[in-house]
């Protein structure tokens, strides 16, 4: 299993880097490779996503469903799927909160990914890796989104 905790600052209110963050669309917007291809009627996502291991792309498929509490500024992403030449599947649980911090806010995000079949065991080694400049990427974008 991959275990991934993140947390970065925002010179944002926490009320301004929550409404980015409790759209999908938005979020999405700031993850490279990333779609949104369905808005299911009950709520759930079709999503798909290119993540590159070193000379290697994999493409994944996900369905997606999003549970947020506005209130504590609280929220948890899960998702299933596979990767598009049928070389892995996955499950993966993110959960995600905005807090005050000083004049800004303070994004904390804790996840955990499994990974089966052919590709796994590459996907995994390479995941810290991708996953540090993945957050990065979207750190950057969410901050300029937000100034």
């Amino acid at each position: 299993m991959i275990e991934v905790d993140e947390r970065f600052e925002v010179a944002a209110p926490p009320a301004t880097v929550w409404l980015l963050l409790s759209d999908p669309d938005a979020v999405v917007g700031c993850v490279p490779g990333a779609a949104i291809s369905a808005h299911n009627d009950d709520g759930s996502l079709e999503t798909s996503i290119g993540v590159k291991f070193g000379p290697l792309t994999v493409a994944f498929q996900a369905h997606a469903e999003l549970e947020l509490d506005p209130a504590a500024m609280r929220g948890r992403v899960s998702a299933r799927g596979r990767d598009k030449q049928g070389g892995a599947r996955f499950t993966a649980s993110a959960a995600f909160g905005v807090a005050a911090n000083g004049e800004g806010s303070a994004v904390t995000t804790h996840g955990e990914v499994e990974v089966t079949g052919r590709l796994a065991s590459m996907i995994e080694g390479g995941a810290q890796v991708v996953v540090k400049r993945m957050s990065a990427q979207f750190a950057d974008c969410l901050r300029a989104r937000c100034a």
